[in-house]
């Protein structure tokens, strides 16, 4: 890769994978067509947590094969820096977590350790710990097996994941699968996890890296537009015939990631480390004005236009979780200046 190429559309991206992010846990369309709000919600809106995945495969992950003083310096960075994200996220949310009840099932301990490693410590964190897990994982495997070796291991994880996921029908038939998933639902709640989820995307970000794959921006849409349709189809028919236990992964949501990334990669424009900021904050504070927005609306007698209009939601939740991620990123960046400043003085 070369140190002066720019990646304006992976950044631009970033903002409306973030957002998406924000309607799985609105449903901007329920009130309109649940029909049209499982499409978006719990089909399209998939791809937002594969391609942070895969930002940190392509940009991370190569060095754990080149050099193995990189590949440890590399790793620690990522867990170090996602690490004090996870622990200030977590102590945020402590208070919700404790009303919503997610520690009141069961011992106490393995209860915290669970949702510290695989759950997430409040129901949009899990992504953290999934990232850290996965890329451990994979540091581990690269001391031992090329990339291509562990591109193959990840994709055999993510369809043992999916036997517990949207596939989980399948499961249901086969009696020693559905022990053996049942045994491991007593140690993670869902495979959309570090163990058996984030491997296949960060591997997928390394392999273009390394691979310099490049299409034609045009192949590449059209690629992700003919995955996109039928990870639809698939969506539907599995919703339809009921084998679903959870919405995250799909057989098709590997190639539609390939080719929407390749696409991305496609796109010209100048990088924005701000653009990069202001999707991390909406990621991390969406839940907070998503129960702002409902007390709110429920003390100004406006329920009806900001709760029960799920659009009207939904667009309230993404405005003020934006604007404070907004303000919150200049803040930072300025404080950041200053100290820059007094120590060159």
């Amino acid at each position: 890769m070369s140190s002066v190429r720019e990646y304006g559309g992976i950044d631009r991206f970033r903002i409306i994978a973030a957002l998406l992010i924000v309607g799985v846990h609105t449903y901007p369309l329920s009130s309109v067509s649940e029909e049209l709000n499982f499409a978006v919600t719990n089909i399209l809106s998939r791809i937002a947590v594969p391609f942070f995945l895969m930002i940190t495969g392509y940009f991370v992950l190569p060095q754990f094969f080149c050099s193995k003083d990189n590949g440890n310096k590399a790793l620690k960075n990522v867990v170090k820096k996602t690490g004090l994200l996870y622990v200030a996220a977590t102590l945020l949310y402590l208070p919700f977590s404790i009303y919503a009840g997610y520690y009141e099932n069961g011992n106490v301990f393995v209860t915290i350790v669970r949702n510290l490693i695989f759950d997430g410590t409040f129901y949009h964190l899990w992504y953290l710990p999934a990232l850290i897990v996965g890329m451990l994982l994979l540091y581990v495997l690269s001391r031992k097996f090329s990339l291509g070796t562990v591109f193959w291991v990840s994709i055999t994880l993510f369809v043992f994941g999916l036997l517990g996921d949207s596939y989980y029908g399948v499961t249901l038939k086969i009696p020693f699968l559905k022990i053996a998933y049942d045994i491991g639902f007593n140690v993670f709640s869902y495979t959309r996890n570090g163990l058996f989820y984030a491997p296949v995307f960060l591997t997928m970000g390394a392999v273009i890296a390394k691979k310099e794959y490049s299409f034609a921006k045009w192949k590449s849409l059209v690629g992700f537009a003919v995955f996109m349709i039928l990870m639809l189809a698939e969506g539907f028919a599995l919703h339809y015939f009921d084998y679903q236990r959870h919405d995250s992964m799909y057989i098709f949501l590997i190639p539609c990631m390939f080719f929407l990334f390749l696409f991305l990669l496609a796109c010209k424009g100048k990088s924005s480390p701000i653009l990069r900021d202001i999707s991390m904050w909406v990621y991390i504070l969406h839940p907070l004005f998503i129960i702002g927005v409902r007390g709110l609306a429920k003390a100004v007698g406006l329920t009806g236009l900001l709760v029960e209009n799920s659009v009207g939601h939904f667009l309230a939740v993404c405005l003020l979780t934006f604007a404070c991620s907004v303000v919150i990123t200049h803040l930072h960046n300025r404080f950041r200046s200053n100290r820059l400043r007094s120590k060159d003085v």
